[in-house]
């Protein structure tokens, strides 16, 4: 494994910033996909591409922290902003997946009534985002996925079943909620509201 490598992204959509999405996707690609016991954390905005190290960096910010099991090896890496500029957008219509989900307010759970083309992380966090906006409909800010814990790469081909649970909610600094593929649960997803400057 390569002690250190760049990440090349595109802003997701209309957005100006790296999507999580994208940055687990393409980490989780350094792995042939086959990463178990999967950690990863966001700890800031990133609008530049990014290099990960297996050495955390002196003197610069952490961006992401990914964590996993590779076979025998354990994997930590550090991500950083780099200077590369991105400048090129991709189509995301996250109402496809909102869309052909339901929440339901009285067990503070979203389920996927029917997949999309997009990926499983796509869905869980659009699932997420809809559930906690829902839920917490007054709340002041924006949500932010933060943190994603699951025990393998999954893939939407072999899904059956997809839901999401509301587990805890530290005061809207980070909530937590389980996610569940065909009734059984596979991890777990954070996301952190960000309150609005007045």
């Amino acid at each position: 494994m390569k002690k250190e490598f760049n990440l090349d992204f595109c802003f997701k959509g209309s957005r100006k910033y790296v999507h999580g999405t994208d940055i687990f996707t393409e980490l989780t690609k350094q792995y042939n996909k086959d990463a178990k016991n999967i950690d990863i954390a966001f700890h800031g905005i990133t609008v530049n591409n990014m290099t990960f190290s297996i050495e955390k960096p002196e003197r610069k910010e952490v961006k992401v922290t990914f964590r996993c099991l590779h076979g025998d090896d354990k994997i930590k890496l550090f991500g950083i902003e780099n200077d590369s500029n991105i400048d090129c957008h991709y189509e995301y219509l996250e109402e496809k997946i909102v869309d052909n989900s339901t929440v339901v307010v009285s067990e503070e759970s979203i389920n996927l009534n029917t997949p999309t083309e997009y990926s499983f992380i796509e869905h869980i966090v659009a699932m997420n985002k809809a559930l906690v906006e829902k839920l917490y409909s007054d709340a002041n800010g924006k949500w932010y996925f933060t943190r994603l814990q699951l025990k393998e790469n999954i893939s939407m081909s072999n899904i059956s079943s997809l839901q999401l649970v509301l587990k805890s909610n530290f005061q809207f600094k980070l909530t937590k909620s389980s996610i569940l593929v065909d009734n059984t649960e596979v991890g777990f997803i954070y996301f952190s509201l960000i309150p609005k400057e007045s």
